[in-house]
């Protein structure tokens, strides 16, 4: 890979919360301009550099986690640069300097880029391992262009914890009688020997995520009952605070090669400058029964068959959804997955054909295997296309805050998946 350093550098103090344009910075995963494509992070280190990692890193890991994204239809590789904002737990700015959480200036040049090899669509692949931090806690990432900080490209929040904390859970069915064959319950024990917690009712707080997504995460979760004694607190409810709609697996399809269908394409077009991928028109699951599908709870994989580094020579596709529906059920019907980042801009929102009788959307998408499905965040059931079952295979994350009276802010004590 090749690595480009910049003749000089700037350093500014803080960050401008404005607009270039129509840009204004948000506390989320989101890329602000249709050219920047596929950003996800991975593990230094790691021998696997086209499956996204979670964006949660221990404080004592010395492999940082790496942010990697592309900029498509250019042959000349801007200047981006990256700063680092720490949060509380609400994902709003915290208290705290930049001096207090980092090591080094809050300005970092992304100068590790290479471009793309033989692609009908040109790219240029970006990659930044992100400095190391001095506090566990939650943290926005600000990718933005040249010198410009209202110039926004990329933010992406990640969690680095510090693991203070004792995390015992579970999964299962939940407490109510109606939502049982629909929904699944999460509850956890909390040790916290060791830690000096003043008021464990108010001072703690749990988070707790489904397939890595922040849209529909339960937060604030407070103690059901504290065992000062033994130091312990638990989590256990009976009025469906811990309770998550199952969901259904996913959808997925295969576009890791175009010279045979993969696995829900029903074929490909190719010419000169661009490449098609269809997919075959969807049905409804609302009402179908359970089936296992071995999907990865929501993910994808960067990858092509035919050549051998996946992210410089995969091929930028474009996809076409279908889904069939008798009659409009509104305007919010979204393609979603960690490829949007569960994200519900308004270029993952899909249009009703109504003489087609079926939704559809095209994205453009690198190579690869994905995972997703439709959604309707405002519908009372999102899962109104997909149905929810209580025995779907979901991977759960549990995230520890304290409050931290000395240095006025949260801090992440504690973190487990399963």
């Amino acid at each position: 890979m090749k690595s480009y350093a910049l003749t000089s550098l700037i350093f500014l103090l803080g960050i401008v919360r404005g607009t270039a344009g129509d840009k204004v910075l948000e506390y989320v995963d989101k890329v602000y301009e249709p050219n920047i494509k596929t950003p996800f992070f991975i593990k230094a280190g790691s021998n696997v550099d086209n499956v996204p990692h979670p964006a949660v890193v221990s404080i004592h890991d010395p492999r940082p986690l790496v942010l990697k994204f592309d900029e498509i239809d250019t042959d000349n590789a801007d200047y981006y640069f990256a700063t680092i904002l720490h949060c509380n737990y609400e994902w709003q700015p915290s208290k705290l300097s930049e001096l207090q959480f980092l090591h080094e200036y809050n300005e970092f040049s992304i100068d590790e880029y290479d471009f793309s090899v033989g692609t009908k669509v040109p790219y240029t692949h970006f990659t930044f391992p992100i400095p190391r931090v001095k506090v566990p806690g939650n943290y926005l990432l600000v990718v933005y262009r040249g010198q410009d900080r209202k110039d926004i490209v990329i933010s992406r929040r990640f969690v680095v914890f510090d693991q203070r904390v004792k995390i015992l859970s579970e999964v299962g069915l939940s407490t109510g009688t109606a939502q049982r064959r629909v929904n699944q319950q999460i509850d956890f024990t909390l040790d916290y020997n060791g830690i000096s917690v003043p008021n464990p009712y108010f001072d703690i707080k749990g988070v707790i995520r489904q397939n890595q997504r922040w849209d529909n995460a339960i937060d604030d979760l407070q103690p059901s009952m504290v065992k000062e004694d033994i130091r312990q607190i638990d989590y256990r409810f009976f009025d469906f605070e811990s309770n998550f709609k199952g969901g259904n697996e996913f959808r997925f399809f295969d576009i890791r090669s175009m010279h045979f269908g993969g696995r829900n394409v029903e074929r490909f077009t190719i010419s000169d400058t661009q490449i098609d991928a269809y997919l075959f028109a969807d049905r409804s699951r609302g009402s179908q029964p359970y089936t296992f599908i071995d999907d990865q709870n929501g993910g994808f994989t960067i990858e092509n068959l035919e050549r051998s580094a996946h992210n410089t020579e995969s091929e930028y596709i474009k996809v076409h959804f279908y889904l069939q529906s008798e009659q409009s059920i509104g305007d919010d019907v979204f393609v979603a997955g960690a490829f949007t980042g569960w994200s519900y801009d308004e270029v993952y929102r899909m249009n009703y054909l109504k003489a087609s009788k079926m939704y559809a959307k095209s994205l453009l998408l690198k190579q690869g295997l994905y995972d997703f499905v439709y959604y309707t965040p405002t519908l009372s059931d999102p899962y109104f296309f997909e149905g929810s079952h209580a025995e779907t295979t979901n991977q759960y994350e549990i995230i520890i805050y304290l409050e931290d009276a000395m240095m006025g802010t949260d801090v992440v004590i504690g973190y487990t998946s399963f």
